[in-house]
């Protein structure tokens, strides 16, 4: 066997004949395939082979990173190449972390090339020290320690110790901006996220340090001058000190502010596809005021946007400032580019594993063979957020390669659970413990249909209930949908007087389209409703024994329903934004024992406020009432108030009128409404959580005909509070916690009240 190399810079030997390789040999091997060897060298059986040759094998072979020595021999016409492979990290163990958790830290490993079955070099080490100190530092800890520790195991492998100090958070001590005059400096450090500490610090986190965050401060606050007039504002220096314990940070941004400039003319320019009469419409910012580059961006937006509607999807507007320093004055050209109209070759679809591709086309407004409308796209995202079969939605336009005004429009969703099959206990406090069991399944094998069947029992009430709803009866989008249900219930255990109401029923409705956000539902409903009262007339109120004595106990109606609902929402659960009303009614058609009608609206509105601030706004009105020859609406069909879902911080269905056993009775007249500051769950990263506070205000309501008999059972009602709402694998859990602020005698309190479980 002769010696060709033995390490790289070690001198190549005389022997240097050329030979054909006959044979190729690898020898060291423990871990690293023999093809990858294979594939790396420049040299294959056949070919020729000579010394020249060697430090280009060598060479190869190193940089793969496999391999810590390599070396070649020749055994006749047979070239034998020899390597000792570096060891693979086996485990890595990281303890001492707290802030930063353990699959966080492994993921910046990772990114670095470290991690375990990852190969190992002696440069692993110092890249570890830098890449976790470097995660601790964008947290603010700068007295972070990182110590590692390498022990040799079985089969080549090491073993990583990481012990981590993590330290304190640096603080932010002062932030002083140097060269306004404009506005003051308590005025411009509110445009930062960054602040020195206060009470809320503990929670925020604003008062700890981050590069990342600074810069997002400074174009906060370049943005402050320049929606303001200051045109030439700058930044010229920051400096960021720590002292040397590594505990407190000092900050000094150095500006200069210039002057504010007003602007003296607009005009339009370009190719404009679309009626400069339209375009102008879009310009916000208006001659003779000052400047903002924030009114200039909406512009150019808006404009953009429309244009996309038209199909120009790759539309460009620029904005060409003319500045006259002298008179400190700009005038503006917003330059309009269309491009080529683009049209959809297809509309692709990924991540419906369970729902048919048919589901998620139908509820696309945009078009294969069409322009590209992005006010389409934005409403064929809308229609499949508010199916409620998907946890998120995302929808791409992609050019086609070697095209100029072709697309191919791609829709990833991401699907979640749209059913249940339940089976065991829930509790609430007003219903007690609940036992339930059966199916509920919202896209039905991946159809969009729903069906369920459901079973609950509590002390309250006991209920069967069988629906299916087809929301594509027709191709155009009619809706049909069946339900049968029996329902007992004991409304004394639900804080109401003493009764027992058993209803069987069922309905058939039918729901149109009229616009892409409302749509009107029209059913019949027939119910058969027996009341129950106890066999001591001592505990039967009034009010409940007159009306059985005039009309019985035993009603058969048939109902008339009719609802119009007008809906905006961006999702279906926890929306941020949109508005939803609903209109409803339901009155007894002749052949029904009971002559009554009811009529209801129901109000929301989600406003996005700051960085995850929500307000949201809700009221309710319902009035009901009989006719023919029924004087008032039937007792067991009253309204209630008080508990979750209507004011909280009262007990469930105990506001408002009482019998004349001074138990609640309902009243023929609701009105409730609430105000919800829904804010970012603390310490709680998840859109599974929602926690707001609220302030609710309402009650029911005796209202006599033509409402001579005004609001006799005292006024609204008003609590304030928090509540936290969890959708949970299992159905929604809703904890609150609430104090009556305005209330009436005898009023019932109840300031903590939750449900688990969903209830159907």
């Amino acid at each position: 066997m002769l010696p060709l190399l033995t390490t790289i810079g070690a001198s190549i030997p005389a022997y240097a004949d050329t030979f054909q390789v006959k044979d190729i040999e690898v020898k060291g091997l423990e871990r690293i395939d023999v093809g990858t060897v294979f594939n790396e060298i420049p040299i294959a059986v056949g070919d020729d082979f000579s010394t020249d040759e060697t430090q280009e094998i060598i060479s190869a072979l190193y940089k793969t990173g496999f391999f810590k020595d390599v070396s070649l021999n020749r055994d006749g016409n047979t070239l034998i190449i020899i390597v000792q492979e570096r060891p693979t990290i086996g485990k890595i163990t990281l303890t001492g972390n707290k802030d930063i958790k353990t699959e966080e830290l492994e993921k910046g490993l990772k990114s670095v090339g470290i991690g375990e079955g990852l190969t190992y070099d002696e440069s692993i080490l110092s890249r570890v020290e830098q890449e976790l100190e470097q995660q601790y530092y964008s947290r603010g800890k700068y007295g972070a320690l990182i110590t590692t520790k390498l022990t040799d195991l079985e089969r080549n492998r090491v073993e990583l110790d990481i012990t981590i100090s993590e330290g304190v958070a640096a603080r932010i001590k002062q932030i002083n901006i140097v060269g306004n005059h404009a506005f003051s400096e308590k005025d411009l450090l509110k445009q930062f996220t960054l602040t020195t500490p206060d009470w809320l610090s503990w929670l925020t986190k604003d008062d700890q340090y981050a590069k990342e965050k600074l810069q997002g401060d400074l174009e906060s606050l370049r943005s402050y001058y320049l929606d303001r007039g200051y045109l030439e504002f700058d930044i010229n220096s920051t400096q960021v000190s720590i002292t040397p314990d590594k505990k407190d940070i000092y900050i000094t941004i150095n500006v200069t502010e210039g002057e504010q400039y007003t602007v003296t003319d607009i005009t339009l320019e370009g190719e404009l596809i679309i009626p400069r009469e339209e375009l102008e419409t879009y310009i916000v910012i208006k001659r003779d005021e000052l400047f903002s580059k924030r009114k200039v961006t909406f512009t150019s937006n808006a404009i953009t946007e429309r244009l996309g509607d038209e199909g120009y999807a790759f539309a460009k507007v620029n904005v060409i400032p003319k500045v006259n320093e002298e008179t400190k004055q700009v005038s503006l050209t917003f330059l309009v580019d269309p491009g080529n109209r683009v049209y959809v070759r297809k509309v692709n679809f990924y991540g419906n594993n369970t729902t048919d591709q048919e589901v998620l086309r139908r509820e696309m407004r945009q078009m294969e063979s069409s322009w590209v409308d992005s006010g389409k796209i934005r409403q064929s995202r809308n229609n499949l957020q508010m199916l409620g079969f998907f946890k998120d939605v995302n929808i791409e336009t992609k050019p086609v390669p070697g095209t100029k005004d072709l697309v191919d429009v791609d829709v990833i969703v991401e699907e979640q659970p749209s059913g249940q099959l339940t089976g065991g206990i829930g509790y609430s406090q007003v219903d007690g413990f609940l036992i339930n069991a059966g199916i509920s399944q919202n896209n039905f094998l991946g159809s969009g249909k729903l069906v369920n069947f459901v079973f609950n029992q509590s002390h309250t009430f006991t209920s069967y209930r069988v629906g299916y709803n087809n929301p594509y009866y027709t191709p155009d989008g009619i809706s049909r949908g069946f339900d049968a249900y029996y329902q007992e219930t004991n409304m004394e255990d639900a804080n109401v007087t003493n009764y027992i109401r058993d209803a069987i029923g069922g309905t058939v409705s039918y729901g149109i389209p009229l616009t892409e956000d409302s749509r009107l539902t029209a059913g019949l409903n027939i119910e058969d409703t027996k009341i129950k009262t106890s066999s001591n007339p001592e505990n039967v109120s009034e009010q409940v024994e007159d009306f059985i004595e005039q009309n019985g106990s035993n009603y058969l109606n048939y109902k008339l329903r009719t609802s119009w609902s007008y809906n905006t929402l961006d999702r279906a659960i926890f929306p941020t934004e949109g508005f939803v009303e609903t209109l409803s009614g339901e009155i007894t058609v002749p052949g029904s024992n009971l002559q009554f009608y009811k009529a209801s609206s129901t109000t929301w509105y989600y406003m996005p406020v700051y960085k995850g601030l929500i307000f949201a706004f809700n009221g309710d009105l319902a009035y009901g009432d009989g006719y023919g020859g029924l004087e008032e609406l039937p007792f067991y069909e009253n309204f209630f108030a008080g508990g979750i879902g209507s004011v909280r911080g009262f007990l469930t269905n105990t506001l408002g009128p009482r019998d004349s056993l001074d138990e609640p009775l309902g009243g023929n007249f609701l009105v409730t409404g609430t105000f919800e500051a829904i804010f970012p769950t603390p310490f709680i990263e998840t859109n599974t959580v929602r926690t707001s506070a609220f302030v609710d205000a309402g009650s029911v309501f005796n209202a006599g005909e033509g409402f001579e008999g005004g609001f006799n059972d005292g006024g609204l009602r008003v609590s304030t509070g928090v509540t936290v709402q969890w959708m949970s694998p299992i159905g929604p859990f809703v904890f609150s916690l609430a104090q009556p602020i305005v209330k009436e005698d005898g009023d019932e309190e109840e300031l903590f009240q939750f449900t688990i479980g969903t209830i159907f």
